[in-house]
């Protein structure tokens, strides 16, 4: 039975701050994709867990978006419900920080510092949102999210709001248990972390130096998902796909960039079909050159043929 009840489309109507047939790709760092049957903006982490779970009630379809750096919408856009996570409030207490889903995560890396808190600065090269971040175990400069999480909260749809340990997330190389293990569709509305007192002004220095390294590095002007391949065991997918040749190949508006081979930018006018297509021509090109099946990284959303 189709989701699109009369009753399920009355609801969706009436939904506070509820725009429908919304484009998406102006919140997404690609700038790209299409759009969203309906879209809303919650900004409580109640609301976000009360929606959540009406939809899962209604088996209305939906996808969660936070700073929408880590993906690529389809041209045809997402079915359902988007439901965009602007919970950012975050609390101390001691060496324990706790922050909701929606904080970015380069906010989240001042607010430690500013406290007096180390071990996060390399959260300023992640410019995605904390519930991404756990979703992904996000890490920069050598760091990730397993090393610094304590617990993290959300829900099952269905099911009651938990608290899960770190060790149930399953968090392993840019991957967790939230995307193909035994917590596959769970919703993280916050994340509680345990880091060390350290000096703010070196946390400051730290941060600074981390951010000019990725300026040299990294096509941080322009638009980009950020790592598109995952690094393989035992060598950067960068510079695979550099060997491969692929520096500045084209799809359309889409670039393999001069910078780091790993970063595809959507050079002006790219259609989400464009990137799909590069993404295909550099894993074949990677895999005719050196044997290796690149990973993806970049997750694939909404209507795909």
């Amino acid at each position: 039975m189709s989701w699109r009840s009369r009753a399920n489309l009355d609801w969706l109507d009436r939904l506070a701050g509820v725009q429908p047939d919304h484009p998406l790709a102006s919140h997404t760092s690609f700038n790209l994709g299409g759009r969203a049957d309906f879209f809303v903006e919650v900004n409580s982490r109640e609301s976000l867990l009360a929606l959540i779970s009406e939809c899962h009630h209604r088996a209305i379809p939906r996808l969660l978006l936070g700073a929408g750096t880590n993906l690529l919408i389809a041209d045809a856009g997402i079915e359902g419900l988007v439901v965009r996570c602007a919970t950012r409030a975050h609390r101390i207490e001691g060496e324990r920080v706790c922050a909701e889903a929606g904080l970015k995560m380069m906010r989240l890396a001042r607010i430690c510092a500013a406290a007096g808190l180390s071990g996060f600065e390399w959260a300023i090269g992640i410019p995605g949102t904390v519930g991404g971040a756990v979703h992904q175990n996000a890490g920069c400069f050598g760091l990730e999210m397993s090393q610094v999480l304590l617990s993290a909260e959300g829900l099952i749809p269905g099911r009651d709001v938990q608290r899960w340990p770190a060790a149930e997330l399953e968090l392993g190389y840019r991957s967790s248990a939230l995307q193909r293990g035994a917590l596959l569709g769970a919703v993280i509305s916050s994340a509680t972390l345990h880091l060390r007192p350290g000096d703010p002004a070196l946390a400051k220095k730290t941060m600074a130096e981390h951010r000019a390294q990725r300026e040299r590095s990294q096509p941080l002007a322009g638009k980009s998902c950020g790592s598109v391949f995952k690094n393989p065991p035992t060598d950067s997918a960068g510079r695979l796909i550099e060997a491969a040749g692929m520096k500045g190949a084209r799809e359309g508006g889409a670039q393999v960039s001069e910078q780091h081979a790993n970063f595809i930018l959507n050079s002006g006018g790219a259609r989400a079909e464009d990137v799909d297509r590069l993404i295909d021509r550099v894993r074949r090109a990677v895999r005719d050159t050196s044997g290796v099946e690149l990973e993806l990284e970049v997750e694939k959303v909404g209507r795909w043929r």
